[in-house]
């Protein structure tokens, strides 16, 4: 008798267990269907960008916006192509330029050699977890006139 209740008691704790682990497994489940409908970034950087309004005369108000911004740390995963425009069905990329990733930030340069420039960018990144992220940036600059 000694021995089948120990068997019981045993067998007891071991369903006990059994349930607290589905109970953690769907806990985890949840977690991970969360993290898969977001964007997962590696590092985040803050930026100062000045408002193109600002005159910078005497007396004159400066304004801005700060923004968190979130990028991946593999340059692989992480890109911004500089493009002269851009077709789909199947999707390519003319006169592509590649940037590169620099503490966060792809800087570039443009001359600024008529009286309007504009320019356009592929914008991807993805983590091995969460969602894809890609887009196309267009801008413009122009001579400021007196």
């Amino acid at each position: 008798m000694i021995f089948s209740c120990t068997d019981i008691n045993q067998s007891e704790n071991k369903i006990a267990e059994i349930e607290n682990l589905r109970a953690e497994n769907d806990s985890l489940k949840k977690i991970v269907a969360e993290i898969n409908n977001k964007y997962v970034f590696d590092s985040i950087t803050v930026r100062d960008i000045p408002s193109y309004k600002n005159t910078y005369k005497l007396n004159s108000n400066i304004t801005g916006e700060i923004v968190f911004v979130g990028y991946n740390n593999d340059k692989q995963n992480t890109n911004v192509i500089m493009i002269d425009s851009i077709s789909y069905n199947p999707k390519k990329l003319y006169n592509p330029d590649s940037l590169i990733l620099r503490n966060g930030g792809f800087h570039y340069e443009k001359k600024l050699d008529t009286e309007r420039i504009y320019w356009k960018a592929e914008i991807q990144t993805k983590h091995k977890y969460g969602k894809k992220f890609e887009g196309i940036l267009s801008n413009t600059a122009q001579v400021k006139k007196n």
